[in-house]
């Protein structure tokens, strides 16, 4: 095998579940029930509608729990699923491989089917989260490649270790998760469709087969990286992997979310929201977004689509664009499920908030920007010619303004309440916050079928 797939297998082969950090644990629990309570909200939606049909009637040895599924159905069904109800509401944490709580639910699938401990889950979860984020910090940023190139590798090493593969059939797992898989950043830009929630659910789901596939015995090519025609000559510059303790407490560096939308508005909603008691949305006549690079290029028009940004045909396209959720907040002074109701897209008083509102890409915040680091600033102009500004680098959520438990539990119990009664969603509060004490996972599992719209 070639270096970074060995760096790869010896960081998994490495991880003690009995000896993560206090603080990573804890990290990783919490960002376990915000993941679970977003699969609620997005329960309902198409998408996780159409996800959960092609789950039924799977079968197999190594079976979990979908969504609102009676019967356990294929693990690799499951880990697309559910991860596609849990991302379908923009809802899901951050970080810089994209969205990594995308992974959750095929350790939670996996660990489910193989009788693993909550304490397995957690060691998967921290394994997940490091690969792919040290993956996405050591790869240039440029590139068509989405994020879910990430996720594949994150996922098969965790499923290796909470499957308890051999050094040789984890290398195996992880050759056959890159190798088949390399999807297109199409997904993000443009007109969005129903696969932006599914593309990286898709990712968990081929890894997953992936690793049933290794410890059944199949064999991957031995140099998914460095061999010819292999990932550094096709997609990727070639870069060292530094994975070890500060990988291992990746998540740690994640961020939860505040709104339902783009990680690249979070903050642009954190002012207009907070702007909103000072304006009358009647007498604005000019809103002036600035902003970093990354945020301009991926919800602000800045690859040529500001057309479908100025007027989203679809609320994929709405919850990634600046200016409808810049507008959407001066106006309500919130981001929420009616923000995004098919009337909205047409509302003329939206229009024209949305047809006032100008964004750039301004060179000093983008100096200041990182991978989860978008400093904003919005001037807001009234009609009798006072201006409002105010200007703030990171949104509630962010490490450096971190969402308290009590936050977490408020959005969880905001959305589980939709597909449980309240007995049942407190029941599985309980078992999620107590994960990594749980024996396994039979219980959760149970709770997971008796989602309902």
């Amino acid at each position: 095998m070639d270096a970074t797939l060995r760096a790869l297998v010896d960081f998994v082969e490495s991880v003690d579940p009995r000896s993560l950090p206090e603080e990573t644990t804890r990290q990783a629990v919490r960002h376990v029930v915000d993941t679970v309570g977003c699969g609620a909200g997005g329960f309902a939606s198409e998408p996780a509608r159409i996800a959960r049909e092609v789950t039924r009637g799977a079968g197999g040895a190594l079976v979990a729990s979908a969504y609102g599924e009676h019967t356990p159905t294929l693990v690799d069904a499951v880990a697309f699923s559910n991860a596609t109800a849990n991302r379908y509401l923009d809802f899901n944490d951050f970080g810089s491989s994209g969205h990594p709580s995308d992974m959750i639910p095929a350790v939670l699938a996996m660990a489910e089917a193989v009788g693993a401990s909550g304490a397995d889950v957690v060691a998967g979860v921290c394994i997940a989260y490091a690969i792919a984020t040290d993956l996405a910090e050591a790869v240039p940023p440029t590139g068509g490649w989405d994020q879910g190139v990430f996720s594949s590798l994150g996922v098969a090493g965790a499923l290796a270790k909470i499957m308890r593969l051999s050094p040789q059939q984890t290398a195996h797992a992880l050759s056959l998760a890159i190798v088949p898989s390399l999807p297109l950043k199409v997904t993000r830009y443009g007109e969005l469709s129903a696969w932006k929630a599914a593309a990286v659910p898709h990712a968990s789901m081929t890894a997953t087969f992936a690793a049933r596939l290794a410890r059944a015995g199949m064999e991957g090519p031995a140099a998914p990286f460095e061999g010819r025609f292999g990932m550094f000559e096709q997609a990727w510059e070639a870069f060292d992997l530094p994975l070890g303790d500060r990988a291992l407490r990746a998540i740690e560096r994640s961020s939860l979310k505040r709104f339902g939308a783009c990680y690249w508005g979070q903050v642009a909603i954190d002012i207009a929201t907070g702007l909103r008691e000072q304006v009358d949305p009647a007498t604005v006549t000019a809103i002036d977004v600035a902003t970093s690079e990354a945020a301009h290029r991926t919800i602000g028009g800045g690859v040529g689509d500001a057309a479908e940004k100025w007027r989203p045909a679809t609320r994929e396209t709405a919850d990634h664009s600046m200016p409808f959720l810049v507008a959407s907040a001066l106006r309500d002074g919130r981001i929420d499920d009616a923000t995004f109701a098919d009337d909205r897209l047409t509302d003329p008083g939206l229009h024209r908030l949305m047809d006032v509102t100008r964004v750039v890409a301004d060179e000093a915040l983008s100096a200041r920007a990182t991978r989860d680091r978008c400093p904003t600033r919005i001037r807001v102009t009234l009609a009798d010619g006072s201006v409002l500004e105010r200007e703030q680098d990171v949104p509630h959520g962010h490490p450096e303004r971190p969402m308290s438990d009590a936050d977490v539990t408020a959005k969880f119990e905001g959305l589980i309440g939709r597909v449980l009664p309240a007995a049942a969603a407190a029941d599985l509060a309980h078992r999620l916050w107590d994960l990594p004490r749980l024996g396994d996972l039979r219980d959760v599992g149970t709770l997971f079928r008796r989602f309902r719209t």
